[in-house]
């Protein structure tokens, strides 16, 4: 079976989906907080300030502490070691971190109207309406920023971004559910030999960004077959010796 990868607007009903669906398939279901809790443990960085990566504010030092693309560095290496499992649901801002080469990735999107997150929100939290159209809003630029981090694409909702996407307001859980097993179990998503590589080349390509990273270098780093690819991203002065220290 291919890993499951959910990402949802708030008040999207996205804990009652990944829980039925994990009901369902027996799959381990692992959220932001667990990939946060990892990368944590495996960098020595507070989870406080890593959770902070998914938030659309960056700080004003970041240009010189590059702390963000750290962080996002720590936690693809957190993620990379778990996708080297079987069985597994990714829920969360994490989903976004895996490489698209990564062919056996269920990739689905929960959304739905104004009215309906609305609605959920006042049921759910007791938020008032008001209360509830500032949150949903504020929740959706964290979105913006971290798809437009990653891809350069403004909406987070991009039908693009995933295999499926799925309106909340006029899908009940079940069906849902549903449609996700239905996708799940499609051929085009069998785990092969060279999607299991796309594995450890994003395992390997996630701990040299790390090591680039605390060396202070914001540099591209694709890997194919396990040969490294570095790519500078920004104009420098002094190019060959950049070169030279990568």
């Amino acid at each position: 079976m291919p890993i499951i990868a959910v990402y949802s607007g708030i008040f999207c009903k996205q804990d009652a989906v990944t829980k039925r669906v994990k009901d369902h398939t027996a799959f381990e279901l692992i959220e932001d907080k667990d990939i946060v809790a990892k990368a944590g443990k495996l960098s020595g960085m507070n989870e406080g300030k890593l959770a902070q990566t998914f938030s659309s504010k960056t700080s004003v030092f970041n240009k010189f502490t590059h702390e963000k693309e750290r962080s996002i560095s720590y936690l693809k290496c957190a993620l990379a070691e778990i996708l080297c499992r079987d069985d597994i649901i990714i829920a969360g801002f994490a989903a976004h971190l895996i490489p698209k080469d990564i062919t056996h990735v269920l990739r689905v999107c929960l959304i739905a109207d104004m009215k309906f997150r609305t609605s959920v929100a006042v049921k759910e939290r007791g938020l008032a309406e008001k209360d509830a159209t500032k949150l949903i809003h504020k929740e959706d630029e964290d979105r913006s920023a971290w798809v437009k981090t990653l891809f350069q694409i403004n909406d987070p909702w991009d039908a693009s971004l995933y295999d499926i996407v799925i309106p909340m307001d006029k899908t009940s859980v079940e069906d849902v559910t549903t449609i996700i097993g239905k996708n799940a179990g499609k051929d085009i998503l069998e785990v092969t030999e060279r999607s299991r590589k796309a594995v450890e080349d994003f395992l390997l390509s996630a701990k040299v960004e790390w090591e680039l990273a605390k060396e202070g270098h914001n540099v591209g780093v694709s890997v194919s077959n396990r040969e490294v690819n570095l790519t500078i991203n920004k104009h420098v002065l002094m190019l060959g010796r950049l070169e030279d220290e990568l």
